[in-house]
């Protein structure tokens, strides 16, 4: 974490407390462990990366606007499904009943699940605000490269009453019995929601590109922590 980004942060959530304007944050911890349960390696960054997708996530339920048609990109309210199908719908991205704290829907992955929730992956490629993917994602499974994706943690909700930030921290385990080293190098956080309507599908809310490479060796374990937090007016 950088001192002074981090001081720039701090005047910019007490600026939104005083004008009244929303200021979110979102970071991602990883912590390795070895086979004996010694932590060996830990990296927590900042996240700037949420991508297009959210941004139009976020303005459909802000503005209670209906996706819309058309291609992918400024000016369209659509999202990209990591597929990279453009999906929409005559609903706001995101509106629905359905049940997004549990399992089936939302950021909580399912063991052996690695089509959404947190997921990681080897690639390098630098952040972009086009991002729909990981660049390459690390399998589910006990090959060679490959992790096994474990049943994501419930949501854990906390208030500071002193800052009046209100987070919710997501937890995702990842075992290595590949038989060598893992490694790590970007992490995405996908959802699994309505894309408008009744149109589900998958999609990336935020792709980072870690700051050093982390290497989950055999019979290792990594967890992954992405925190999302809001700070409420004054």
């Amino acid at each position: 974490m950088n001192p002074m980004e981090e001081a720039r942060y701090e005047q910019l959530r007490k600026l939104g407390q005083e004008l009244h304007i929303p200021i979110s944050e979102t970071f991602w911890e990883l912590e390795v462990r070895d086979g004996s349960g010694k932590v060996i390696q830990h990296l927590k960054q900042r996240s700037h990366s949420w991508v297009r997708n959210a941004y139009n996530h976020m303005f459909c339920q802000l503005a209670g606007k209906n996706a819309n048609y058309g291609t992918f990109g400024p000016g369209y309210l659509n999202v990209k499904d990591t597929g990279g199908t453009l999906r929409q719908a005559t609903a706001p991205i995101g509106q629905s009943d359905a049940d997004i704290d549990g399992t089936s829907y939302g950021y909580r992955g399912p063991a052996g699940n690695d089509t959404w929730g947190i997921q990681v992956g080897s690639g390098t490629n630098p952040e972009s605000f086009e991002d729909y993917m990981l660049q390459t994602k690390i399998a589910n499974g006990v090959g060679a490269g490959q992790l096994s994706y474990i049943e994501q943690d419930p949501h854990v909700i906390a208030y500071n009453a002193g800052t009046r930030v209100l987070s919710n921290a997501m937890v995702r385990y990842f075992n290595n019995n590949s038989g060598g080293d893992v490694a790590v190098n970007e992490v995405a956080l996908v959802v699994n929601q309505p894309q408008g309507g009744t149109v589900y599908g998958k999609w990336v809310q935020a792709r980072d590109k870690l700051s050093s490479t982390v290497t989950v060796p055999n019979t290792g374990q990594l967890k992954v922590t992405y925190t999302v937090q809001l700070t409420y007016p004054a």
